[in-house]
């Protein structure tokens, strides 16, 4: 599903890179781990993926479809199919759960209709279905991150990627959350994760569960 081959990123006014000569591959339906010290490049293997920044040389092949050579007109339409979480939760602090989650659906062409049942179904799966009218500092970290996922995956991507989701939360809502991957990826969603989140991985993942790769600086 996912091929990075032979790929350089360098950052403006950087003086060395943050890959070089980097590949990887992730098929479909993994659940892939990314971990490194800060600076290692595992935020920046997301953008890559998410077509936020582009890479010197190399390609990014994406369901057969190398990314490195989409139209810029065309990158809202690919972002569309993949589901993202971040650190820091980028809700709509002046909208209810509901108004946030219902946003999602409209902009990437959804409907009113489309938007209740997708919001009904995907706030059930995930246990949260209480919060649709509270606003997102009625929420604590942890509940604030679950909403973030049930944005992430209400159009079912194929794709989830997560960066650092667990960085700003306590252990018991870290390992809530990834509970919660652990039942999105069960559904079938490949999903990569740069985290450093090691311990409550250990205890949440069984062995086997997931792949793994560790990044060093100017990985290679």
């Amino acid at each position: 599903m996912i091929s990075i081959s032979h790929v350089d990123v360098i950052y403006d006014n950087a003086d060395e890179k943050v890959f070089d000569d980097f590949s990887l591959n992730i098929e479909n339906g993994d659940f892939y781990l990314v971990f490194g010290k800060s600076g290692s490049g595992k935020s920046t293997l997301i953008k890559l993926l998410l077509k936020e920044i582009d890479a010197k040389r190399g390609s990014v092949f994406i369901d057969g479809r190398d990314i490195t050579k989409l139209r810029k007109s065309d990158i809202p339409f690919y972002r569309r199919e993949i589901g993202v979480i971040f650190q820091d939760f980028k809700l709509f602090q002046d909208m209810n759960i509901y108004d946030n989650l219902a946003t999602s659906i409209m902009l990437t062409g959804g409907n009113g209709r489309d938007a209740e049942l997708k919001i009904t179904h995907v706030l059930n799966m995930l246990g949260i279905d209480r919060f649709h009218k509270r606003f997102p500092k009625e929420l604590s970290g942890g509940e604030q991150q679950k909403v973030c996922l049930a944005r992430a995956i209400i159009n079912n991507p194929k794709i989830l990627l997560c960066d650092e989701p667990t960085g700003n939360l306590d252990p018991t809502s870290s390992k809530e959350l990834l509970q919660l991957l652990k039942l999105v990826h069960n559904q079938g969603t490949t999903i990569i994760m740069a985290t450093h989140d090691i311990q409550n991985i250990k205890e949440v993942y069984e062995d086997g569960l997931y792949k793994s790769i560790t990044l060093t600086d100017h990985d290679q």
